[in-house]
C-alpha cells in the first residue's frame, strides 16, 4: 500500500545501491524506537514487510535519521544504516538523502491530503444518501424551490399527492408544474421577496386539485432553505395530504350537528304539530261551511295549504330523531332507482328534461331500508331537476367498486358555488327561493346514508353541473363487518 504513495521518478531516485541494505519511511515518528515501517527497499527490489525486515536483521543498525519535512511539519523519517561493505555513508550520500527527503515529504503529504479529501468526499456522499433516504421515507411531500422559482427537489410523496413524476417536476418552474391558484396562495404567504422567504409560514386545509382533477386538502408549511454555512438558497415547501382526515372530520362534525338538531327537532316537532293539527282541522271545517264564491273561502284555502306545508316540515324534522326504526333487509338498488323514477315521472315530464340510466349488471344486493334510500334518491333527482330550469340531462349510473355499491347522479345544471359546497348538508340551508325548499332534503339524505354505513359526497363547479356520489356497502360486506364486530 505504502509503495504506491511515491511517484515513479522518486522511487527510481531512492533505489541507490550505495545505500546498501536499505532504509525505512515512517510517519508520525518521535524516536527511532517508534519507527512505523511503510516500505523497505533492498538492493533495488521493492518489498513490503514488518518491522523485522532487512534492517532488523543481526548486524544491521540505523546510523542516519533524515526527517521528511513539508510546511514546517515532519511527516516521516528516513532511517539509513551502513553501506554493503560496512562503511559509513559519505557526505554525498547524506546530501542525496536530504534531497530525497523533500520529495518524499511532498509525496507523503500529498497522499495524506488525498486520503483526507477522499474521506471527506465519502462522508459527504454518505450524508447526501442519508438525507435523500430520509426525504424519500417520510410520507409528506417535500419540495425545494430556488430564488428563480425552479424546482430543485421533489420527493416520491409529492409524486403520489399530485400525480406528477419527479422527472417532470425537477428543473421546471413551479408555475408550470402546479395549479395557478395554489401558487398564488403560496406567493401571497411568501410575500414580495420572490421565493426568498424569511421565516416559517403555514397554510392549513388548503383545497387543491390533482392533475387528474381529484380534489385535495393540504396542510402546507414554508421555511427558508439553508445550504452550506447557513446560506439561504431558496424555499423549502412541505405539503401534507390531509384529504381523508378532513373528510372524516367533516363527517364527524356533520354527524354531531345532525344528532344535536335531531334532538331539538323532535321536541320542536311535537310542540308545533299539535297546534298545526288544530289549525288545519278548523280551516277544513270552515271550508265545508262556506261556498267557494265567498271571499273568505280563498283565505281559508291558503291557511289549509300553509298548514299542510308546515306539517311537511314538521314531519321532516321528526325524521331526524327516527334513526334506526326502519327494518333493514336486502334489496336491489337498480329496482329502487327505477321505482323512484317512475314515482316522479309526472314531475319530471318535460320535453327538455332527460333521465339517462346506466345500470351495472348482476350487482350484489344492498342491505338497509329501501324506503329510506328511495327518499334519498328522490331528493337528489328533484334537486337535479330544480338545477336545470331550462331543461338538461340527468345521468344515473350504478356500479360495483370493491365491496361498495356506487350510485352516481350527474346533472348538467347550474352547479354549486364553492362557498356553498361545505354547507349543503346543513339543516335548513337552501339556495332556492323562499317557499321552494326547506333545506332539509340533503341533510336528511346525509343522515340516512350514514345510518346505512355509507358515504355521500359531491363534486361541482358553477356552470358545470353537479356530481353526487353515494357509496353503500354490499349486503355481504355488512354481514362480514357485523361478524367481525
Amino acid at each position: 500500500e505504502s509503495e504506491t504513495l511515491l511517484p515513479e521518478d522518486i522511487k527510481r531516485t531512492i533505489r541507490v545501491r550505495s545505500i546498501g541494505r536499505g532504509f525505512i519511511l515512517a510517519d508520525d515518528l518521535n524516536a527511532p524506537q517508534g519507527l512505523k515501517q511503510l516500505a523497505e527497499y533492498d538492493d533495488g527490489e521493492d518489498t513490503v514487510g514488518g518491522a523485522t525486515g532487512a534492517l532488523g536483521q543481526a548486524g544491521h543498525e540505523i546510523y542516519y535519521y533524515v526527517p521528511c519535512v513539508v510546511r514546517d511539519r515532519m511527516v516521516a523519517i528516513i532511517g539509513v544504516g551502513r553501506t554493503s561493505t560496512g562503511a559509513m555513508l559519505t557526505s554525498e550520500d547524506t546530501d542525496l538523502l536530504k534531497a530525497i527527503s523533500g520529495y518524499v515529504a511532498v509525496a507523503i503529504d500529498n497522499s495524506l491530503l488525498y486520503r483526507s479529501e477522499q474521506e471527506k468526499a465519502d462522508e459527504l456522499a454518505r450524508l447526501k444518501e442519508f438525507s435523500e433516504s430520509i426525504i424519500e421515507s417520510v410520507n409528506v411531500g417535500i419540495m425545494v424551490v430556488d430564488f428563480q422559482g425552479r424546482i430543485t427537489t421533489w420527493n416520491s410523496a409529492l409524486e403520489e399527492i399530485f400525480g406528477i413524476t419527479r422527472e417532470r417536476a425537477l428543473g421546471r418552474n413551479i408555475r408550470d408544474t402546479l395549479d395557478a391558484d395554489l401558487i398564488d396562495t403560496v406567493r401571497n404567504v411568501v410575500g414580495e421577496n420572490g421565493w426568498a422567504i424569511l421565516d416559517t409560514r403555514h397554510i392549513y386545509k388548503y383545497n387543491a386539485t390533482r392533475e387528474d382533477g381529484r380534489p385535495l386538502t393540504l396542510n402546507i408549511s414554508l421555511a427558508p432553505f439553508e445550504a452550506a454555512r447557513g446560506v439561504v438558497t431558496g424555499t423549502l415547501v412541505v405539503m401534507e395530504n390531509v384529504t381523508e382526515r378532513a373528510q372524516l372530520e367533516e363527517q364527524l362534525l356533520q354527524r354531531e350537528k345532525l344528532s344535536s338538531i335531531g334532538l331539538l327537532a323532535a321536541g320542536v316537532a311535537h310542540e308545533v304539530n299539535t297546534p298545526l293539527t288544530g289549525i288545519s282541522s278548523y280551516a277544513q271545517m270552515l271550508l265545508q261551511q262556506i261556498s267557494e264564491e265567498d271571499p273568505k273561502h280563498k283565505l281559508l284555502e291558503k291557511i289549509r295549504l300553509q298548514t299542510l306545508r308546515a306539517s311537511g316540515i314538521v314531519n321532516n324534522l321528526l325524521n331526524f330523531s327516527r334513526t334506526g326504526d326502519a327494518q333493514f333487509r336486502e334489496f336491489d338498488v337498480n329496482k329502487v332507482l327505477d321505482d323512484t323514477i317512475q314515482l316522479l315521472e309526472p314531475q319530471l315530464r318535460s320535453a327538455s328534461f332527460e333521465v339517462i340510466r346506466h345500470y351495472g349488471e348482476q350487482l350484489p344486493s344492498a342491505y338497509g331500508s329501501a324506503s329510506k334510500l328511495q327518499q334519498v334518491f328522490m331528493n337528489l333527482i328533484l334537486n337535479a331537476r330544480d338545477a336545470m330550469p331550462s331543461g338538461g340531462r340527468l345521468t344515473i349510473q350504478t356500479r360495483l367498486v370493491d365491496t361498495s355499491l356506487v350510485v352516481d347522479f350527474r346533472d348538467t345544471g347550474v352547479g354549486i358555488a364553492p362557498e356553498n359546497i361545505a354547507r349543503i348538508y346543513d339543516p335548513f340551508f337552501t339556495t332556492k327561493e323562499v317557499g321552494q325548499g326547506t333545506g332539509l332534503g340533503l341533510a336528511l339524505s346525509y343522515g340516512i346514508i350514514q345510518e346505512h354505513g355509507g358515504r355521500i359526497f359531491v363534486e361541482s363547479r358553477p356552470g358545470e353541473g353537479a356530481h353526487f356520489t353515494i357509496k353503500l356497502p354490499t349486503a355481504f360486506a355488512r354481514q362480514m363487518q357485523a361478524a367481525s364486530d
